[in-house]
């Protein structure tokens, strides 16, 4: 049931993180920013190196490139969820928030 919650939770937290990325709250430290625009210039050098492979290996590092992507993606997005899961034990432990065992939670599909 407590993994249930937190599922929810991250369900939640999941949608909010993907809404809006173009909002002034939106976080993006100047390392993200560097290896960001580190990727922008490798980009070129991968399609140019991807072009001299042969149509079964291009296929084959572009699944690769995708499951890392993927991978990246759902490392960050777990990332995101854990910083809020941390952020309220920390003011639960602080006493700003108070257990309400009458509370239910519902699931949302």
């Amino acid at each position: 049931m407590y993994n249930d919650v937190w599922l929810e939770v991250a369900q939640f937290l999941g949608n909010l993180n993907r809404e809006n990325v173009s909002r002034k709250s939106y976080v993006r430290t100047p390392e993200y920013e560097k290896a960001e625009q580190a990727w922008i210039e490798k980009e070129k050098e991968w399609e140019a190196f991807v072009d001299t492979l042969s149509d079964e290996y291009r296929e084959r590092v572009e699944d690769m490139k995708e499951c890392l992507e993927i991978y990246a993606s759902e490392q960050e997005r777990r990332s995101y969820m854990q910083g809020y899961v941390d952020c309220v034990q920390m003011l639960y432990h602080m006493g700003l928030l108070k257990e309400n065992k009458e509370l239910h939670v519902e699931k949302y599909n």
